[in-house]
This record gives structure tokens, sequence and C-alpha cells, in this order.
């Protein structure tokens, strides 16, 4: 899937927000990320499709927490701004 978001988000980016917090095995980390649709449809989603170049724009926050053994990452768990992202592409709308 990530293959086709790419694709359908050429300018997609990601960067970290403030700092790194860490505790015995776990660092957790906030990112922002974003980009627009200039790319192929994006059909991927059970809730709806994007058509090709539409030209939406998504800002979305996250956190993650990194799970570290012996100097590696063994477990990734996060939360990435999904409802704030599909409701910018208008895929779905927003709570009232």
């Amino acid at each position: 899937m990530m293959t086709e978001f790419r694709g359908a988000f050429p300018d997609l980016n990601f960067w970290g927000v403030g700092e790194l917090i860490a505790e015995g095995d776990y660092v957790v980390g906030r990112w922002d990320g974003g980009g627009t649709h200039t790319g192929a449809a994006f059909s991927d989603l059970p809730i709806g499709a994007l058509p090709a170049n539409s030209g939406c724009k998504m800002r979305f926050t996250g956190t993650t927490v990194f799970l570290i053994k012996d100097g590696k990452i063994v477990e990734e768990i996060g939360e990435e701004g999904a409802y704030t992202a599909l409701t910018q592409l208008q895929l779905i709308k927003a709570a009232s």
C-alpha cells in the first residue's frame, strides 16, 4: 500500500516535532506529515478513492512509540492522524 500511496502523493513528507521522550526500552516521538495528491489515482482505501491528480492537500500529526532491544527497533505502535487526513481528502465528512 505504501508504494501506491507514495505514487499518489509524490511530495509526501514527514518531520519530527519536539523532543523525543525515552524511558527504559521505549522511545516516543511526535511528528507531522503531509502532501498533495498530484499523482496516480488512489483507490486502495475501502471508504473511497481519489481520481488521478485531484490536488487535495492533507496535513496531519502522529505519535509513534518504539520498543528498543539491543539497540534495534523491535516494535512500533503509532497513531497517524488518519481521521484528519481522510477528512482533508474529502473521503469522509467531518463530525459536526
